[in-house]
């Protein structure tokens, strides 16, 4: 199964998911280029690359669902897998620009025609899944109409509902029409097997499991060559159906840890690839194995707080709005990457979908909901929340303003977040209490909105524009605050088909301010990318919008 272009989940470690930003568009993005990618990731020429050795990661979720199209499965851990055993069908490079995977297409071209996006694919015909079967078009077809029904729990369905239909000429060759222009295409196209799509169940559930995966559902360089479920160790070997280049390593393993064991893990050789370097006690740690190196690149990761207002007290938005303007940004960011090789000040983050690097799109819409006491107190005041004496809690008819953040257990990052959080907004009046929930069942508490209010990491991916939807929709299951916003419906609708991309930024930088006025949920900061990994691993390290080549994945003498 090959991922889109979602959002992901950040996993726990980062304080819980990660979601996704680029476009063939958005060539403005910027990590300085080729050249600081070659240094990011050490870049290698394959027959330079040596044949042989292992390579240990630590994951930072446990296996939810193998199915990484799912609301469960949709996570960093997960992507990091499936860069190897199912990768995706497009490449980018440092600009975040798409370049089709002959791996898969033998040509594939997108044209407007009549007001209408039409992409004409010819596939691949050496491509199989995992068991030998081809990779066919009603493949494609069938896995992207699945997406219209509300059965299947896609993690994100945008573009996907927007295709008006499919023209299939061969097993090969077929095409697919959009109902209006459609320039984030790219983003969108995806494949699983056919049995993998053909029910509800088999498409949610059929994996989920995480010792019954399917390599007959996968289809990349290594294949799943074992489960320990004890120790939560995947175990990949080189997929001998594997048409295109033959991979590097011959052992592959993921691991999952607790993000507290994850460092001392790395310094002792136990992993070899430490993924997002969070804390300048994990830096320092890292720093410590000779063998070892901390390779950086701008990020695209954004720690944040998402608040569920479906309910209860915060579904008055006031009150979401004095929590947000009780919330000393600066403060938590100043905190939380302090030790770090960053200036923090340049890091705090005033955009849901881009980053300050994207000179040409960035604008902090944030700046109006800066920290701000005594106008948080007086939302409270007028929403009927009463401070019955100096520095006490607030109470309404009897009830104390009392609210629940949903933490995982043994996040470090998340636990010295919300307890600056906890003592920011004693300073208005709320009293925000701590709901622990173990790592491994996060995810799943957040996804069925069991909680009040929770905080963890989104990764963007080289489609800012298009994962709108995704986060923000009223029908989307990836829309964790529980409520949706008809301005914001509306306009993630236009924006879907514009193909003027300065209008397109304008039209998203208005969401982005409505999306700050409710209170779905606000940035905190943006996270530098710093990975750490042997110094002489090749092609592997801190990507940027870049995407890994799994198959080319090794070790220099």
């Amino acid at each position: 199964m090959m991922i889109n272009r979602r959002m992901f989940l950040a996993g726990s470690a980062s304080t819980a998911v990660l979601a996704a930003l680029a476009a063939c568009a958005s060539s403005s993005n910027s990590d300085g280029g080729s050249e600081n990618l070659k240094q990011a990731v050490n870049v290698v020429a394959r027959d330079k690359v040596k044949d042989g050795g292992e390579l240990k990661f630590a994951l930072s979720d446990p296996i939810a669902n193998w199915n990484n199209s799912t609301v469960e499965g949709n996570t960093a851990a997960m992507s990091q897998i499936f860069a190897f055993i199912s990768p995706s069908l497009f490449l980018y490079d440092s600009a975040g620009k798409a370049t089709p995977r002959p791996e898969f297409f033998k040509s594939i071209k997108g044209e407007v025609k009549n007001g209408k996006t039409v992409v004409s694919i010819e596939l691949n015909d050496k491509a199989v899944w995992g068991d030998g079967k081809k990779i066919v078009a009603d493949d494609y077809i069938k896995t992207m109409q699945s997406a219209t029904n509300k059965d299947y729990g896609w993690a994100s369905t945008d573009g996907l509902v927007d295709i008006e239909k499919f023209d299939k000429e061969s097993d090969t060759k077929f095409s697919i029409t959009w109902k209006s222009t459609y320039p984030d295409w790219s983003a969108v196209i995806t494949v699983m097997p056919q049995a993998q799509v053909a029910t509800p169940a088999a498409f949610n559930d059929g994996v989920k499991d995480a010792t019954k995966y399917k390599n007959e559902w996968f289809a990349g360089p290594y294949k799943i060559k074992s489960y320990d479920a004890a120790q939560q160790l995947v175990t990949l070997e080189r997929n001998e159906k594997w048409w295109g280049d033959k991979g590097k390593l011959d052992k592959i393993t993921f691991r999952y840890l607790d993000s507290a064991a994850t460092a001392g893990a790395f310094a002792n050789k136990e992993v070899d690839v430490l993924r997002s370097i969070v804390t300048a006690d994990t830096f320092k740690q890292a720093q410590t194995r000779t063998d070892a190196e901390v390779r950086q690149n701008f990020g695209l990761q954004y720690r944040h707080v998402t608040i569920n207002g479906s309910h209860g007290i915060l579904s008055d938005k006031a009150v979401r709005q004095a929590f947000l303007l009780g919330t000393n940004r600066q403060e938590i960011a100043s905190a939380l990457l302090a030790g770090l090789p960053v200036k923090p000040k340049d890091f705090l983050l005033g955009n849901h979908f881009f980053m300050p690097t994207q000179k040409n799109e960035y604008k902090d819409n944030g700046a109006q909901w800066a920290y701000n006491v005594e106008k948080a107190k007086k939302l409270l005041d007028e929403a009927g929340w009463k401070e019955p004496s100096a520095g006490a809690i607030r109470e309404k008819n009897g009830k104390k303003l009392t609210i629940y953040y949903t933490r995982p257990t043994g996040v470090v990052t998340t636990k010295n977040e919300s307890e600056l959080l906890q003592n920011q907004l004693k300073k208005i009046g709320i009293d925000l209490q701590m709901k622990e929930v173990e790592s491994a069942s996060y995810f799943k508490t957040i996804s069925q909105k069991n909680f009040e209010v929770t905080g963890f990491a989104w990764q963007l991916t080289q489609y800012p524009m298009n994962n709108i939807g995704q986060v923000y929709g009223k029908d989307s299951q990836s829309n964790f605050s529980g409520y949706s916003v008809d301005a914001i419906d509306e306009a993630i609708k236009k924006i879907a088909v514009e193909t003027d991309n300065a209008k397109r930024v304008e039209m998203t930088n208005k969401v982005d301010a409505l999306i700050w006025e409710n209170v779905m949920n606000f940035p905190l900061y943006q996270r530098p990318d710093l990975c750490g990994v042997p110094k002489k691993l090749a092609n592997y390290g801190a990507f940027g919008l870049a995407t890994v080549r799994g198959e080319d994945v090794g070790f220099v003498a």
